[in-house]
This record gives C-alpha cells, sequence and structure tokens, in this order.
C-alpha cells in the first residue's frame, strides 16, 4: 500500500491534483480510496487530501502515517508533521516554502524532493500551473502507474477548459517539467532547505495619502483592480500567499477614494488620505 497525504491552501489546486491522480490509479488497474478535508473556508484555508493506492480494497480512508507527503505551501507544515516517519519522501516547493517553516520538521525528512513549483509555473506557464507541477513530480514517484494514463485523467477531469489549445499545453507542459524535475533530482546535490524570507513591500506613500496591501490575506482576485475608477491599480510581478499576483499602486493616479479597500473580499488593502 502506498499512502499519499497533499496539503495546501485552498485554491492551489490540492483537490484537482487527488481527483487525476485518483483516476490515473484505477485507470492503470490498482485499488484506490480518496478523501478530501478541509476547513469552513475552501478557498484560503488549508485543503487536505488523503489518498491510498493498493493491490486489493482499501477498508478506511484515513490513516495517520504516509509514504508520500507533499506540501504546497508554509501553512501546510503545521498540517503535515505529524505524518511523516523516517521512510516518507517529503515533496515541497523550495521557491514558495520558507526555511524558517522547514524548521520544525527538519530532524524528521530524511528523503525529500524540493520544486521551485512556483517560482517556474510564475516565469514559464501560469501561476495557475502549479499544481501540475506537483501532480507530475508525484506520477514519477508511481512506477506503477502509466504517465498516459496520468495525461489522459488530466484531459478527462479538467474537461472542457482544455479545449484552448494555450491552457492545454500550459498544463501538459508544467506536467512534464514536474516529472522531469523529479527524475533528475539528486538530493545529494541539494541541501534540504527553503526559500529565503521575501522583502515585499507592503506601504506605498506620499505627501497626500498611503496606500497599504497585505500579502498574506490577497487572494489574487482581482476584483480592487477592476472597480478602481482612475484605474491606479494593476497585478505586480511579486505574488501572495496562494502564488497569485498582488497588486501594485500608481501613487500618481490614485485620489484615495478607498474603493479598492470597500471592495476588497479580505481585508487586504487599507487607504488612508493625509
Amino acid at each position: 500500500m502506498i499512502r499519499i497525504l497533499l496539503a495546501g491552501e485552498g485554491g492551489q489546486g490540492v483537490q484537482t491534483v487527488a481527483k487525476i491522480l485518483v483516476e490515473a490509479v484505477q485507470a492503470s488497474g490498482k485499488k484506490t480510496s480518496y478523501i478530501p478535508s478541509f476547513g469552513v473556508e475552501q478557498r484560503g484555508g488549508v485543503s487536505l487530501s488523503y489518498i491510498q493506492i493498493d493491490n486489493k480494497t482499501i477498508p478506511y480512508p484515513r490513516f495517520e502515517q504516509a509514504e508520500i507527503v507533499v506540501a504546497f505551501c508554509d501553512r501546510a507544515i503545521e498540517s503535515i508533521k505529524h505524518y511523516l516517519t523516517d521512510e516518507s519522501l517529503f515533496i515541497f516547493d523550495c521557491s514558495a516554502i520558507s526555511n524558517a517553516s522547514l524548521q520544525p520538521i527538519k530532524n524528521k525528512v530524511k528523503r525529500y524532493l524540493g520544486l521551485p513549483a512556483q517560482q517556474i509555473a510564475q516565469s514559464k506557464y501560469s501561476t495557475k500551473a502549479l499544481n501540475m507541477i506537483f501532480l507530475g513530480a508525484l506520477a514519477a514517484q508511481l512506477k506503477e502507474i502509466n504517465f498516459t494514463k496520468v495525461e489522459e485523467a488530466l484531459f478527462k477531469t479538467l474537461g472542457d477548459k482544455l479545449n484552448d489549445p494555450k491552457i492545454k499545453n500550459m498544463n501538459l507542459g508544467a506536467l512534464h517539467e514536474g516529472a522531469q524535475l523529479a527524475e533528475n533530482f539528486d538530493p545529494k546535490a541539494v541541501v534540504f532547505e527553503g526559500a529565503a524570507p521575501k522583502n515585499i513591500q507592503k506601504e506605498f506613500s506620499d505627501d497626500k495619502k498611503t496606500w497599504a496591501r497585505f500579502p498574506e490575506y490577497c487572494k489574487g482576485c482581482g476584483l480592487c483592480l477592476v472597480r478602481c475608477p482612475v484605474g491606479a491599480l494593476k497585478f505586480s510581478d511579486e505574488v501572495g500567499f496562494l502564488g497569485n499576483p498582488l497588486p501594485e499602486i500608481d501613487l500618481d493616479k490614485c485620489i484615495a477614494c478607498g474603493m479598492c479597500e470597500q471592495t476588497c473580499p479580505d481585508g487586504a488593502i487599507k487607504v488612508e488620505k493625509k
């Protein structure tokens, strides 16, 4: 039996990865079980996925230890640390999870695979393709599962979304790159560590106003950009906790009307007149 635990922020595609993987496992003739677990806030809360693969019927979908543990983000570490054993393979985003967040589990992790998933997704594909990089890396560990079945499960699960050739190629490219990264990863040559602290500018100010953003709350929904009456906002290259781009202000255009603050559903913006 292989037990797999996936963990990330709601909205990062954790459950999508699980559904595709389970579909591929079943198509390969194996028995499998899958159960999702998330809090009240499905988007922005920690999302867990329990997967089991075996040659015989699986009696119960939950477990206490896992052979493979996958962490998409910082907040996932607290949720997964009790499932790690000396034999567990720990797969994590080394471009998004901070080194400080890894400290509580450094003594427990003996086998690891660090993927710069967020960095690659943002620079080559789209932040939405991050989960496909993880899926590819995970599929590379399951030698008895035909990789073609993973591709077919991807098409079946995402359905009409892949009718756009650009979206289809993006997802397939990220899937294959994740698998290649996993196959070429050499833990002897790569130290087990996370990303360096990010210095993201939170406050922008001039002599008339202060505009502040809070990356730890922003989900990158873009409502502030849409509602700004003077077009003072745009997406920047910096990303928030979901890996989505953060809004950036043009202070020369901003009239400090507060519409962006009022519109933001997550309290991630604050506007003050001086």
